[in-house]
């Protein structure tokens, strides 16, 4: 008898999903958005890349397909590129949005699969209204786009988190 994942989740990403996240009209809270969009142009073979604006339940379906997952988003609270392994949640909460490790929980319930996940944060020093990055915020984006394009190539992830850049 097959793995739960392979009667409901037929097709698996050989390389991976990039899902980033954050306003397009808070400044810097969209870098998450903008590096995997940036991802996208590169055109890697096997990525699947998605945006909007926040987590929803509804990613643990394509999350469950997925062999390595890499959440983007931006953060107020840094001041370096920070890459951090994401574990499934132990408790769930009722919510239309998500955070990582909820969605990570949800595609093994649901879907009897759950893939290696990293967080790549982003330094947000900027988020009134505003269609633009800051010039600081940019240089991240592209940082952590390279990063996770790194993350994507090796075989095994590290088992910490580290600040990096």
């Amino acid at each position: 008898m097959g793995h739960i994942c392979q009667r409901r989740c037929p097709a698996v990403a050989p390389q991976g999903l990039i899902i980033g996240y954050g306003s397009p009209v808070r400044g810097d809270d969209y870098a998450g958005q903008a590096a995997a969009e940036l991802m996208r142009q590169w055109r890697v073979t096997g990525l699947q890349v998605i945006t909007q604006a926040q987590l929803t339940p509804e990613l643990a379906a394509v999350i469950a397909r997925s062999r390595r997952v890499i959440f983007l988003d931006a953060a107020v609270d840094r001041t370096n590129v920070e890459v951090r392994l994401i574990e499934p949640a132990t408790v769930l909460t009722s919510s239309h949005q998500s955070d990582p490790a909820t969605l990570l929980t949800l595609a093994r319930i649901l879907y009897g699969h759950a893939p290696r996940a990293v967080l790549i944060t982003i330094p947000a020093y900027d988020t009134s209204l505003s269609l633009v990055l800051s010039p600081a915020t940019a240089r991240a984006v592209a940082h952590a786009a390279r990063l996770a394009r790194a993350y994507l190539r090796r075989r095994y992830w590290p088992l910490q988190a580290r600040a990096v850049g």
